[in-house]
């Protein structure tokens, strides 16, 4: 790794930009906060002439390029680069999303400043970094790679499904089956994964090569 940490941050709330600068910077004398912009269109504008960074920060909800766009163009262009999410959005469904867009971590904005120190170590080290939406344990299935499960094809077509941003509603109905059938069938599944949250559910099944772990490049 450089002595230096080159990081981007992407928000178009200038006084929060500035503010977390300066948290970061006075977090660790290595992190550099070398390029800052408003959306992804100015971020990818400062890519042409500025070297690339070790980690980008960004936010989801921005005028033009937003930040679920954003990712996907990394993940197209840059998938070397990780990216941190800082956002106030915190349903699952929008964090399902980002996981699959591959985005390493995801953050509240409430957050204290220690964790997100913690945050960027651990995504420039381990690679990723979840709070209480993974346990440890989790971390540790999902480092072996000979980890299986042995799901039935009714709960591996639920998994696909599950993998996406559909509600549990709208998989019953895609499935035809009852709300509670469905109910029985994510139960199982946690089960067998060994998981407690769908978004525990939807990294274990990418780790692990159950479903694809990008969402399909709208134009």
């Amino acid at each position: 790794m450089e002595s230096t940490i080159k990081i981007a941050i992407v928000d178009d709330h200038h006084l929060f930009r500035s503010g977390i600068i300066n948290i970061i910077k006075n977090l660790n004398p290595k992190f550099d906060l070398f390029l800052e912009a408003q959306n992804g269109n100015e971020l990818i504008q400062k890519f042409e002439t500025e070297s690339l960074p070790n980690l980008v920060f960004m936010d989801l909800n921005m005028p033009g390029m937003n930040g679920v766009e954003l990712a996907k163009w990394l993940q197209k262009n840059h998938p070397q680069i990780p990216v941190l999410v800082l956002s106030m959005l915190d349903d699952e469904a929008t964090m399902i999303k980002m996981l699959r867009l591959g985005v390493k971590g995801y953050l509240s904005k409430n957050i204290e400043p220690e964790e997100l120190g913690e945050a960027i170590d651990s995504v420039l080290q381990k690679g990723h970094y979840y709070t209480d939406h993974i346990t440890s344990k989790l971390l540790l299935q999902l480092a072996n790679p000979y980890n299986s499960v042995q799901l039935n094809d009714k709960e591996s077509h639920f998994l696909q499904l599950a993998c996406s941003e559909l509600t549990y509603k709208e998989i019953a109905d895609m499935m035809c089956l009852s709300f509670k059938t469905i109910d029985g069938y994510r139960n199982a599944v946690f089960e067998k994964m060994n998981v407690k949250s769908r978004v525990g559910m939807v990294l274990y099944a990418m780790k692990l090569g159950l479903v694809n772990n990008q969402l399909e490049m709208n134009s």
